[in-house]
């Protein structure tokens, strides 16, 4: 058993006093806090999400011209705005059939312009983050992504 002994002397008619400090305890305290942080350090790693620009995007260091003429979606907690500029924007408002909407004002905008194939979204920040997603669902559905043409979704 790993120990540390302290001798103090004990000369001169005083009592010698020997402490014997156990050190196993501390080695596997020691031997616990490494492997606790070995695993976290794997964990951080493992659990980071790897996120690629798509092709043809502008870099993040490059100005973006925005087109005036890209589709753009407004999610807000009362709903949605549909258009293509700020004269063009339809409403929906929030309810139960207000994705029924959006896929409709969306079908019908995909077909007024086929060569289109980029959606701008522009969340609010009281919106929940699902309630982006189900938009972004409702995108993709409505313009069919396919690897020929696929649908790009871009955030303001």
């Amino acid at each position: 058993m790993g120990g540390v002994s302290v001798d103090t002397g004990g000369g001169g008619g005083k009592k010698a006093v020997d402490a014997q400090i156990n050190m196993v305890p501390m080695i596997d305290l020691l031997v616990s806090c490494i492997a606790f942080l070995l695993m976290t350090a794997v964990w951080v790693q493992s659990g980071s999400l790897q996120a690629q620009q798509p092709h043809g995007a502008p870099a993040p260091d490059q100005p973006q011209d925005q087109p005036q003429d890209q589709l753009k979606v407004q999610i807000s907690p009362t709903g949605f705005r549909v258009g293509l500029n700020q004269t063009d924007m339809r409403d929906i408002s929030s309810g139960p059939t207000r994705f029924d909407e959006l896929r409709r004002m969306l079908t019908e905008r995909q077909q007024a312009n086929q060569q289109n194939r980029e959606v701008w979204l522009q969340p609010d920040a009281a919106v929940a983050y699902n309630e982006i997603i189900l938009v972004m669902d409702v995108v993709y559905e409505v313009f069919h992504s396919t690897p020929e043409s696929p649908v790009t979704i871009r955030f303001l």
